[in-house]
């Protein structure tokens, strides 16, 4: 029996894990950059689940036996959904990041992200710091490249300031001990629900 259980623990852990991995309480990179992997990690997890329920099955006899594995097999199956909705993540997955300038003291540096693969092509304006996958990142705002003129270019403008040009100019400050965006662009150049992270 200590097989199913520790079986239907992992598989649990699997399900729970991707939940943190999205709050991303730390906003590390590292996270960030793989939530297109959370559906297939959630199927994983329902499928130990599942198996370690049939698993479970077999230790018991009678109409328990038949209950145990209809739900074992139910939550195997739901992972079929899940692995749908990761192929479909997959499609529109876009990986279009530059860097556009690196502070003077190289602890910073700005990233632009370009989404013009998607149906409402947006480019983000990202501050990270350059502490490899454990590097942390702050939005600054995004355009819409529909409605406006794309980021003609982006640097640092002091300590803690950044200059965006792209229609109008726009200098924004951060705060760079919590790694957090003081100024953003205005909200009406995206919807912000289409793109941040």
């Amino acid at each position: 029996m200590k097989i199913p259980y520790g079986l239907g623990s992992a598989g649990i852990l699997l399900i729970v894990a991707p939940v943190l991995v999205w709050l991303n309480p730390f906003r590390w990179i590292v996270l960030g950059d793989l939530r297109w992997a959370l559906p297939f990690v959630v199927a994983c997890g329902l499928g130990v689940l599942g198996f370690a329920g049939i698993r479970a099955a077999l230790t018991v006899d009678g109409w328990r036996r038949w209950t145990v594995a209809a739900l074992a097999i139910c939550t195997g199956l739901a992972a079929l959904p899940s692995v749908g909705l990761g192929l479909f993540i997959l499609m529109f997955r876009d990986v279009d990041q530059r860097v556009a300038a690196v502070s003077p003291d190289g602890r910073f540096r700005i990233v632009v992200h370009d989404t013009a693969n998607v149906i409402d092509p947006v480019e983000g304006v990202y501050l990270q710091t350059t502490e490899g996958p454990f590097s942390r990142r702050a939005y600054f705002g995004c355009f819409n490249l529909d409605a406006g003129t794309p980021i003609q270019w982006v640097k640092f403008s002091g300590p803690n300031t950044v200059t965006v040009q792209a229609e109008k100019q726009w200098t924004l400050r951060f705060d760079p001990d919590d790694m957090r965006a003081v100024d953003t662009l205005p909200d009406d150049m995206c919807a912000k629900g289409l793109y941040t992270d």
